[in-house]
């Protein structure tokens, strides 16, 4: 009764909560995040997105809870974040280094992801040693697997050595596209002319951002003991919150799916990491995000 007078929760939002309960081990968390999540998601805009950062302890748990609110097809992707660097040598089995994030979307098919940035180190991989007039480029693999029949086939290269694909893999085109790309200078046989071929990617032609992976090195995003440390500097050595996130890590999130206008709302505020960010990155990119702490 004080759930459905505190939370506004109707009989039927009641019966899905306590199926949940019944489902899982620690029915106290449930009830504590059920109605938080469901509210969540009646303010959260359609086209909107939600991270939810949690430990090993009640990964499961919130999962069957995320799944249950905002649908199986509305879940985009388990990211794992690598919170520490080093192990904890006191611990009996293992020395836990990481927490997840779950994400779902208000609807899926209304979310668009910005992707990533790209970075000076991976427009630095590209290069123009043949003076190519579209620009730099980088060589990438031109076998595929598995293999696909019909583009198995011989290669003669410039030097004259006949090539063939790997045992098991084919060529990435057919014989006759293979053909168009080469009259187009696409494809690259080495500076010597007798290199097995590979296709050009010209830095021109490529998105100006990258997927990210669900994998988030600390070295990108930051640890949890940077995090503690770049707060004490700002209460002359005091400690007065405890995990708190890196800036890094929040920045990460907006930057995939805000706009510049976006409102980002932090239910468990603590050092308010997510105001930071948000400010940094209207600073960085002449945004006029507003945040909700």
């Amino acid at each position: 009764d004080q759930l459905k007078d505190m939370f506004a929760l109707n009989d039927d939002e009641l019966k899905r909560l306590k199926s949940i309960q019944g489902k899982a081990t620690h029915s106290a968390w449930l009830t504590f995040m059920y109605p938080r999540l469901y509210l969540a998601k009646k303010v959260l805009k359609d086209t909107g997105v939600i991270f939810v950062s949690i430990d090993d302890n009640e990964q499961a748990n919130l999962k069957l809870l995320m799944d249950e609110v905002f649908g199986e097809g509305s879940f985009i992707a388990e990211v794992i974040w690598e919170r520490a660097y080093a192990p904890v040598n006191l611990k009996k089995h293992f020395s836990e280094n990481h927490d997840y994030m779950l994400v779902y979307a208000k609807r899926e098919p209304s979310l668009t992801s910005n992707g990533l940035p790209r970075s000076a180190e991976a427009d630095n991989r590209y290069s123009n040693p043949d003076n190519d007039p579209r620009g730099v480029w980088q060589s990438d693999n031109f076998s595929v697997g598995p293999a696909v029949q019909d583009n198995i086939y011989e290669i003669i290269l410039p030097s004259g050595r006949k090539v063939y694909p790997p045992s098991g893999r084919s060529w990435l085109l057919s014989n006759e596209r293979f053909e168009e790309f080469k009259a187009d200078r696409r494809i690259w046989f080495g500076t010597d002319g007798n290199g097995v071929p590979r296709i050009k990617r010209f830095l021109s032609e490529v998105r100006n951002s990258s997927v990210p992976m669900t994998i988030w090195k600390y070295q990108d995003v930051g640890h949890s003991q940077s995090a503690s440390q770049d707060l004490k500097k700002l209460f002359d050595g005091e400690a007065y919150f405890t995990y708190p996130k890196p800036i890094g890590l929040i920045k990460r999130t907006l930057q995939l799916y805000s706009q510049r206008d976006s409102i980002i709302l932090d239910f468990f505020a603590g050092s308010s990491t997510t105001a930071d960010a948000v400010m940094q990155l209207n600073a960085e990119d002449g945004g006029n995000r507003q945040y909700i702490m």
